[in-house]
């Protein structure tokens, strides 16, 4: 008789840790399709992702890639960022919607200023950098790195090298605006170029933002959109308004040509 409980109890704990396993690895979803669906409805950003990941992947429901980028479009739409990554490689790759590299960009793009580290990754590949390189070279001339020009001396001029040499990262930014404009000095832009190097790398916004114009110009450096971007999206990251609002730009300007 004991010997039969024991059976029973094994059999019983084997069939929990099957169906376990089953909700574990999403062979449950059919179950909850009708729930998930409603919340998706209703607008649940979660819902939503999960529904489109489910008819994406074929779990629960029959592979539609279509109706995957219906869904991930509506999440993705309200900010969820791992919508917008896979929305942008859809687009890429023309799964489920017409193959658009505007849309792809876009989502993307988007995707990557939250912080996803694919699509940030993705975003330095030779094929979008080119692609950027497309967008942007006729980007409006007017624009230039941050004027902030104060009237200086040499001997001004002497003591800013002074405490920037030592490190002084405010010191190696003013500099690299007082060469950058030729204020007390002839104008150099290498040798502002170089200033505003140094202080982007202890981190200071402005010179960041500079930087990115300067590359994107090929002001005394050369040319080089991808160092342009990076400094412009390390500038964003530490709350930089101009570097934000210039990369929203350029989503925006890829999403609008994307439409035409």
């Amino acid at each position: 008789m004991e010997f039969m409980i024991a059976i029973v109890v094994l059999a019983l704990i084997a069939a929990a840790i099957w169906y376990l396993s089953r909700r574990a690895h999403g062979g449950d979803d059919t179950h909850f399709m009708g729930g998930i669906r409603k919340a998706a409805q209703s607008g649940d950003v979660i819902a939503q992702y999960k529904l489109a990941s489910m008819y994406y992947e074929g779990k629960g429901v029959e592979r539609d890639n279509t109706e995957a980028a219906k869904w991930y479009l509506k999440a993705a739409q309200q900010g969820h960022v791992e919508a917008q990554f896979v929305l942008g490689i859809m687009y890429e790759r023309g799964d489920g919607v017409d193959r658009d590299d505007n849309q792809a960009y876009q989502w993307i793009s988007q995707a990557a200023q939250q912080g996803h580290p694919r699509a940030r990754t993705l975003l330095e590949s030779d094929k979008w950098l080119l692609y950027l390189d497309e967008k942007t070279h006729h980007k409006e001339e007017s624009e230039e790195p941050e004027q902030d020009r104060p009237e200086v001396s040499r001997e001004q001029v002497d003591e800013y090298i002074r405490k920037a040499e030592q490190g002084d990262v405010d010191a190696q930014y003013n500099l690299g605006v007082i060469f950058y404009h030729g204020e007390g000095v002839p104008r150099d832009l290498e040798e502002a170029c170089a200033w505003f190097l140094k202080a982007a790398q202890q981190d200071d916004a402005d010179a960041q933002y500079n930087l990115g114009f300067m590359y994107g110009k090929g002001e005394g450096v050369k040319k080089d959109h991808a160092q342009s971007m990076q400094w412009f999206r390390r500038a964003a990251e530490l709350g930089h308004k101009g570097a934000r609002e210039i990369l929203e730009k350029m989503a925006m300007k890829a999403m609008s040509e994307g439409k035409q």
